[in-house]
């Protein structure tokens, strides 16, 4: 039978053609070779995927007779700007294709009897592209069309699939924007030659030279870049080529940056594809009113978000709860979202939007006026999320707080950024990295308070592997980087970023929100080693609220612990400012925590008498299972190490009041503290075996409970100037032979009586 190709549109035959001219898909060898198995042992095939996936493109390549054989009918459906084109509109589009008839008429009276008598007989595929619009009318069509016609086979492309029996479904997702690593001899050989190219860089990088852009050796990391933004999606990477005759790489990165949707293009192989925005609103008017709304509301996440979440931003007046969690099904099932991970695990499922659907949903949200309210909401969502993470950290669940913030870290930096005032800005490393932010800017007064890009005074060698050859005189004691966290040091060679206008403070409270938020992830900054994106956080948010106010003193006690070994004069400052607050406020917690960080400056100078003077008052000071800082098990073992060096003795008993403390149980990174000043006190004291076995067991119990990267060094560093344990060769391993036992009650029991008082009777 002859092949039959539907020409009623422009845009499709430039398709065929395309694919007649032997411009094949690029990176979907494997989805066009699943595709033919498919359609080899099933009557119905449907390939599923998100907007600009290519579904249209391989099925027109997996029917080109170069690829499958003889095409006896192809029925494409389309819209007009995401509207049906009609009632019973397949049905027309089947019947005009099979008679080669001319124009579009009207199909209103098509018979789905006189469709299936127009087949002719044999062997016949029929291909229904994108029957989204019509996609009801199609599962009752094509289910009528299978029974009637057993010879019939049906390829489908749609967002979701039919849900007919004997339908087998093709999901095509983005492409892999990462280059397959080589292996072995591939991988020297691939060395010595330009670097091996990922399909979606391929394909970008192709397209654009169908285009007339000349650029000989494009840089791969720029590329890389490109494609990571667009996500891999075809669509997007084809109109990002028609752009690179217009710009550079950089520029292109930085235009997608800011909205993906304005990607176009003037002459597209397929009319809906002349921009993203375009494909992606098609979608948008084909969803039912409350998963519109949805749609534009959960587009305020910035990362994977839960269910929980979801209901919690989107319910209002309008939008009962109960509808939420079908709408999220729904824009599920025709790829606006994306569920990360297996769909079937025991965890809840976590959705992620694609960057294209949640730049289209946030200018609806924009237009519905609704922008402001839905961030708030975010912001108390997710300030109650990192209250509950530090929840976690408090109760013993600390790799499960660690956990909560690293799933949820996307979108607490972007409730963050919010509160800076550099929401609708581009984020970039430096914003991470730390601002060059003033402690003018911070305090008002003193410029040496939050410079975080400013270089710090000279720190002590902090390489020395004994601790027992640390004193005051040359290398920094050990312990340092275990009492406080790390130095916050930024990259000095990455640019400034925007700063926040002063002028451009928030009305709404974002800027508190946020400062809340950032406290109540202590733990994340200064145990989990993030102290420098801590630092940058904080330097963007103190200057846009009241100098005055408590929690701004708690915001500058975390800036200074932060930045105490980067600049101490700085710390000093912002600890000097926040001391007052304190005072007037009764707040204990933060007075003792305040002392804390004194003492850490004052171990930096290395004055030993002042920094024991501190750390006791902060162990003193802190109420046991204060929230919002350190409990006072890690002041107690500050103290033990400052003792150490000096008076073993005294640094044992201090460790062991410090283990004694009721959060022992449930602080696994305080309680490592506790045990490596008490391993360093015995090292100190001349007993290396019960040093090596107290930090082995400190170490091996830390990292069961909680990842504290600076803890795990420093309890390492310690085991590494203990030495290894030594066995002697050929020497004969005792053998365990118990004493005969007399039998019960024929030698009587000696009376034990101590003369001499044990060393577990003296008190010091």
């Amino acid at each position: 039978m002859p092949e039959m190709w539907t020409r009623g549109e422009g845009h499709d035959a430039r398709l065929v053609e395309r694919l007649r001219g032997g411009c094949d898909l690029v990176g979907r060898d494997g989805e066009l070779s699943a595709l033919r198995a498919a359609l080899s042992a099933h009557r119905l095939v449907t390939v599923t995927g998100a907007v600009g996936t290519g579904k249209s493109s391989l099925a027109r390549a997996v029917l080109a007779p170069t690829s499958y054989g003889p095409c006896r009918a192809t029925v494409p459906v389309r819209w007009h700007d995401g509207i049906p084109v009609g009632r019973r509109a397949l049905t027309g589009r089947i019947a005009r294709a099979l008679s080669a008839s001319g124009p579009p008429q009207d199909a209103t009276g098509t018979d789905v009897t006189a469709v299936v008598r127009s087949f002719p007989p044999g062997d016949v595929l029929l291909l229904l592209d994108d029957v989204d619009p019509v996609h009801t009318e199609c599962v009752g069509l094509v289910q009528t069309l299978l029974m009637a016609l057993p010879e019939l086979r049906v390829l489908v492309t749609s967002r979701r699939p039919l849900g007919l029996g004997d339908e087998k479904v093709v999901h095509l997702g983005p492409l892999r924007v990462d280059a397959a690593p080589a292996r072995g001899a591939a991988r020297e050989r691939a060395a010595e030659r330009t670097p091996a190219l990922s399909p979606a860089a391929e394909l970008l990088l192709s397209r654009a030279r169908e285009r007339g852009w000349s650029e000989e050796a494009p840089d791969p990391a720029a590329v890389t870049h490109v494609c990571r933004l667009l996500e891999g999606i075809p669509l997007a990477l084809e109109l990002a080529a028609a752009r690179l005759g217009e710009c550079t790489l950089a520029e292109l990165a930085a235009h997608i940056e800011d909205d993906q949707c304005r990607l176009a293009d003037s002459a597209p192989v397929l009319r809906r594809h002349r921009s993203l925005r375009t494909a992606v609103g098609a979608v948008h008017a084909l969803c039912e009113p409350a998963a519109r709304t949805v749609w534009r509301r959960v587009s305020v996440f910035a990362g994977p978000f839960t269910e929980a979440a979801a209901v919690f931003v989107c319910a209002d007046s309008g939008l009962a709860p109960r509808d939420v969690p079908p709408a999220l099904a729904l824009l599920t099932a025709t790829g606006v979202l994306q569920v990360p991970g297996d769909p079937g695990a025991v965890r809840r499922p976590r959705y992620r939007m694609a960057r294209s659907a949640r730049d289209f949903g946030t200018e609806r949200l924009t237009a519905a006026g609704e922008l402001p309210v839905t961030r708030d909401r975010h912001g108390v969502h997710f300030r109650g999320v990192a209250a509950v993470a530090e929840t976690l950290w408090n109760t013993g669940l600390q790799r499960q707080a660690l956990q909560t913030v690293h799933e949820e870290h996307d979108d607490l930096t972007a409730l963050v950024r919010r509160g800076t005032g550099l929401a609708g800005a581009v984020a970039t490393d430096a914003d991470l990295c730390g601002p060059e932010a003033t402690c003018e800017e911070a305090t008002g007064t003193d410029p040496a308070g939050l410079d975080l890009a400013a270089p710090g005074p000279a720190r002590p060698d902090l390489t020395s592997t004994d601790p027992a050859d640390a004193d005051l005189s040359g290398a920094s004691p050990a312990g340092l980087d275990l009492i406080g966290p790390p130095p916050a040091r930024p990259d000095l060679a990455a640019p400034a970023p925007a700063r926040p206008d002063p002028a451009r403070a928030d009305p709404a409270g974002h800027a508190e929100t946020a400062l809340e938020t950032v406290l109540h992830l202590w733990f994340w900054w200064a145990v989990h080693d993030h102290a420098a994106e801590g630092s940058a956080h904080l330097s963007a948010l103190l200057p846009r609220l009241p100098a005055d106010s408590a929690l701004v003193a708690r915001g500058r006690w975390l800036a200074a612990w932060l930045c105490a070994g980067a600049d101490p004069h700085g710390a000093e400052h912002l600890l000097d400012l926040a001391w007052p607050v304190a005072v007037l406020d009764g707040d204990e917690a933060l007075v003792g925590r305040i002392a804390h960080v004194h003492g850490i400056l004052a171990w930096e100078r290395r004055d030993v008498e002042s920094a024991a003077a501190y750390y006791r008052e902060a162990a003193d000071t802190v109420p046991v299972g204060a929230p919002g800082g350190p409990p006072p098990m890690v002041s107690l073992a500050a103290l033990a190490v400052v003792q150490a060096h000096h008076i073993p003795v005294a640094a044992v008993r201090t460790a062991r009041r410090a283990l004694a403390q009721e959060t022992g149980r449930n602080d696994a990174w305080a309680t490592a503290l506790a045990h490596y000043a008490h391993a360093l006190a015995d090292h100190r004291a001349g007993r290396a075996g019960r040093a090596r076995h107290r930090a082995l067991r400190a170490l091996a119990d830390l990292e069961s409970r909680v990842d504290a990267p600076h803890a795990r060094t420093a309890l390492r560093r310690l085991l590494t100037s203990l030495g290894p344990v030594v066995v002697p060769l050929h020497t004969p391993v005792p053998q365990y032979r118990p004493l005969p036992r007399p039998h019960a009650g024929l030698l009587p029991r000696p009376a034990v009586r101590r003369t001499v008082p044990t060393a577990l009777d003296q008190v010091e």
